[in-house]
């Protein structure tokens, strides 16, 4: 399992230098930056830490209780399911390009991307970052790696309203055309 990890942290490491990296080359000027976020995400995961501390108080051995076999095809389907999820959100941070920030704003210049993995959701980054985590806990096995999971994706969900939020703003009936036409994460159904 050490190798699957390793290759996992890897991947990981790679993404992040990959994404910030080109942040630091491409990045635009900020137009209008959502300040509600940051606030929001910040007391998000203090109380996610201290609902985990207390859960590792009062019930120390349940987060480390095992869902899925440490087996080589758990580890297989972690990597190839981080692997594509990775890859899926490095298209979009390509395809993005000027226009990605990690926080939420708006741009100077920004226009609507409705391309490339934009056709197939409208927050492709985001689906490929849960398949990643995703693929993370599958070869973990441990139930406080798919509650890091679920933490992950509240937090990408209260950043996915902020930003649908200002891009709302700045695109009018043109964005709410785009989220009655593309999914927000799940191609066809979320």
């Amino acid at each position: 399992m050490d190798t699957v990890l390793n290759i996992i942290a890897v991947e990981w490491i790679v993404f992040m230098a990959f994404i910030f990296s080109l942040g630091f080359v491409y990045g635009g000027k900020a137009e209008k930056i959502s300040k509600c976020y940051l606030l929001q995400s910040v007391l998000f995961f203090i109380l996610a830490i201290i609902v985990i501390i207390a859960i590792r108080r009062f019930e120390p051995g349940i987060l480390v209780l095992r869902l899925i076999p440490d087996t080589a095809l758990s580890g297989l389907t972690g990597i190839i399911l981080t692997t594509a999820g990775l890859a899926f959100a490095t298209w979009a941070r390509i395809h993005l390009g000027k226009f990605w920030s990690s926080m939420v704003m708006v741009k100077a210049g920004h226009h609507l991307i409705r391309t490339g993995p934009y056709r197939i959701v409208r927050n492709p980054m985001y689906t490929g970052m849960l398949a990643a985590f995703a693929g993370a806990a599958i070869a973990i096995g441990e139930l406080m790696a798919f509650v890091a999971v679920g933490i992950a994706g509240i937090g990408i969900w209260l950043k996915i309203k902020a930003e649908e939020e200002i891009l709302q703003e700045k695109f009018g009936e043109d964005y709410l055309q785009f989220k009655r036409e593309v999914k927000t994460l799940i191609p066809y159904i979320l």
